[in-house]
């Protein structure tokens, strides 16, 4: 069951839309199978049925390549952002060639006169993936974007803004990843500890005469 098509995405929609993809060895990529990408955008909100009650392009691989190639040029998009590197012209194409399918905005007939209305140009699922990549290329368009934040978890690299008081959030999640980094740093002192203690002269010295 789908859901009312909403025409707008979020920048929630296109961080969540990056995430279908894990960066975690051997973790799955939720828009591999035929079909699954059309789907997530239907359950968004931003791709509406057929009269036959299908999804457009659903048994297309094509499309479906497509949308993952979205995704995956957004997702370059966004680390380029965070970390502070230069985006390849590749990933710019991608996105602008997307974007030409954005929704055309135009005044239609009105009792009070006019209205503002939109048009769809092309393949709505073209149209769809088109207001993902606009609100995150207005995101990474501001003067500030030290809140758009990458996981420091570097087998995790979730894509998420942080909406913290304090802005100092590191961790998509502190019950997951965070306690998982706490942890190593612990053990990392343990082992540190337990290291420094060996090789101390006393330690040395301790231990031969425990021997003897």
């Amino acid at each position: 069951m789908t859901t009312a098509h909403q025409h707008e995405a979020t920048l929630e929609d296109a961080l969540d839309f990056i995430n279908t993809l894990h960066i975690e060895e051997d973790a799955p990529d939720h828009l591999a199978e035929l079909g699954a990408g059309t789907e997530w955008l239907a359950q968004r909100g931003l791709l509406h049925e057929r009269r036959d009650g299908r999804l457009p392009g659903v048994d297309d691989e094509g499309t479906n390549t497509r949308i993952r190639g979205c995704r995956d040029a957004m997702r370059a998009l966004f680390d380029a952002t965070v970390e502070g590197h230069r985006v390849s012209r590749d990933v710019l194409d991608e996105l602008n060639r997307v974007l030409q399918h954005r929704e055309l905005i135009e005044l239609v007939p009105s009792r009070a006169g006019a209205r503002l209305d939109h048009r769809h140009v092309g393949d709505p699922v073209d149209d769809a993936l088109a207001r993902l990549a606009e609100v995150l290329a207005r995101e990474v368009g501001t003067d500030d974007t030290s809140r758009l934040r990458i996981c420091a978890n570097e087998t995790c690299r979730w894509a998420f803004r942080d909406s913290s008081p304090t802005g100092r959030r590191r961790w998509c999640d502190m019950a997951s990843c965070g306690n998982r980094a706490k942890a190593a740093r612990h053990r990392a002192r343990v082992r540190a500890a337990t290291s420094a203690t060996a090789r101390r002269p006393d330690a040395v010295g301790n231990a031969d005469v425990a021997r003897a």
